[in-house]
């Protein structure tokens, strides 16, 4: 009876022991992301100040879209730190704010551009969430500047899940649409980064031309 007890005594101890371990794990992967995301904060700030400064429109328009990947970054580490679950980020809530800053940026009284989220709480680890949300930062300021050249429109993006281990991620637009055969416009950076991230998540980014003005850019992966 009393070897029972004292092994009891010890299991308990054991998982007091580990549940202080767990919790300071927690504590520092917080305070880690915490001190990321302000680094990447203070590195967004620095890119935004050397555009501004910047006479040369290339070369400005160039440091703000680096600004905005950056940011996208940025709001990962933000909600890890901010949340329970240090591990994993909740994607409607990331991409409600992400998609709330690319609308500032993007519309203009002249311009104005409403986008518009239709998302479900899927949690997607780190990694997936960061690549996640370059590709929406990508395909959102493409449709923005391409898609509406001199006029306001909306774009759309959501994301569901599809079956049980895989979501399915679309942007897409009412724009001047592009070409069934042409590689999506610009410089070619942002369409490099699309091709990485989406290889990242072990899928491809697809470009439904086929309507006659818009266009839908889609993928599916699997949640983990």
């Amino acid at each position: 009876m009393l070897e029972r007890a004292a092994l009891e005594r010890g299991k308990a101890a054991a998982e007091d022991q580990l549940r202080a371990s767990n919790a300071r794990l927690e504590a520092l992967l917080r305070e880690v992301n915490h001190r990321v995301a302000n680094s990447l904060q203070l590195v967004s700030a620095m890119v935004r100040m050397q555009a501004t400064a910047l006479d040369d429109d290339n070369a400005r328009l160039a440091l703000e879209d680096t600004q905005r990947r950056i940011t996208a970054i940025a709001q990962v580490h933000r909600r890890l730190y901010t949340s329970n679950d240090v591990e994993q980020v909740d994607m409607r809530e990331y991409l409600g704010a992400l998609v709330d800053e690319l609308g500032e940026t993007w519309s203009t009284p002249a311009a104005p551009r409403t986008l518009r989220l239709a998302a479900e709480p899927i949690r997607l680890s780190t990694d997936r969430a960061v690549s996640l949300g370059v590709i929406v930062t990508e395909l959102v300021s493409n449709a923005c500047k391409y898609a509406y050249p001199t006029n306001g429109g909306e774009v759309r993006v959501s994301l569901h899940g599809d079956g049980d281990a895989h979501f399915r991620l679309a942007v897409e637009d009412d724009g001047i649409g592009m070409k069934a055969d042409a590689a999506p416009t610009g410089t070619g950076v942002g369409t490099k980064l699309i091709r990485a991230m989406a290889q990242s998540l072990q899928t491809i980014v697809e470009y439904d031309t086929g309507a006659q003005s818009g266009v839908r850019a889609t993928l599916r992966a699997a949640l983990d």
